[in-house]
């Protein structure tokens, strides 16, 4: 039975999730949603109102860690997320969780600083979220930068997400000098969370970001950054070897 990814299309949690069955090699269809009306639909499926979610074989798994180890355990066959060495499984695990705690929790804030002042960025996620989605995004840019400059405390949170951020991908950074990958020599649950939960800081090259004109759009004051290029390469190089 084809698996069934229920997503909301510029997420990086359902990056996640979608990278994992990606990295499997396992046929699936997407299901786009929009925050609002639809997760009404996703409350009386799974009883919660969160993305991503599949549904599988009559099962139904929410949360993109938790997905990730359904596919672990249902497709042992299949390339293996997680290293079969105890100590070298309990790594992989240790750094999800805590990208999942980085990266997952300050990337949308770290995207809302830096949006409205990447003009090439915006234009081309206005272009594919259409002119009411470019109208709203206009807004915000015009809004945002005046409300954080007036806010404190809004400021505030939006340095303790950047320093979160870019601390995290330079620790990153440090582990892939001196390995393939982030936990060894292979690719495993780390990578992709990893890779994925940058998504809306850099659309990956990849068939399926939410529109065409998206791929590679990039919040250049982040993305292109010397400090986390070696990364942001990596990344993009996951994203060829590995990934559709």
């Amino acid at each position: 039975m084809t698996i069934v990814l229920h997503r909301f299309p510029l997420s990086h949690f359902s990056e996640k999730a979608r990278a994992a069955l990606d990295f499997k090699g396992l046929d699936y269809r997407i299901e786009e949603h929009t925050p609002g009306l639809d997760q009404l639909a996703i409350y009386r499926l799974s009883g919660q109102r969160k993305l991503p979610v599949i549904e599988h074989d009559g099962k139904v798994v929410a949360d993109s860690t938790e997905i990730a180890l359904y596919l672990e355990r249902t497709f042992p066959d299949r390339r293996r997320l997680l290293p079969e060495a105890p100590e070298k499984r309990r790594e992989v695990l240790a750094l999800e969780a805590h990208l999942d705690d980085t990266l997952g929790k300050y990337v949308p804030r770290v995207w809302l600083r830096h949006a409205p002042r990447e003009e090439q960025y915006l234009d081309a996620l206005g272009a594919a979220m259409g002119p009411f989605g470019h109208a709203g995004l206009g807004a915000l840019a015009a809004v945002l930068p005046r409300a954080e400059a007036r806010v404190g405390a809004v400021q505030r949170r939006f340095d303790e997400a950047e320093r979160a951020v870019r601390a995290t991908i330079a620790e990153l950074s440090a582990r892939l000098e001196t390995s393939a990958y982030l936990v060894g020599d292979e690719p495993s649950l780390a990578d992709i969370a990893a890779v994925a939960l940058v998504h809306p800081l850099k659309f990956p090259p990849s068939r399926h970001v939410f529109k065409p004109e998206l791929e590679g759009a990039s919040m250049r004051g982040i993305a292109e950054d010397p400090a986390l290029a070696r990364f942001f390469d990596f990344r993009d190089r996951f994203y060829r070897d590995h990934l559709r």
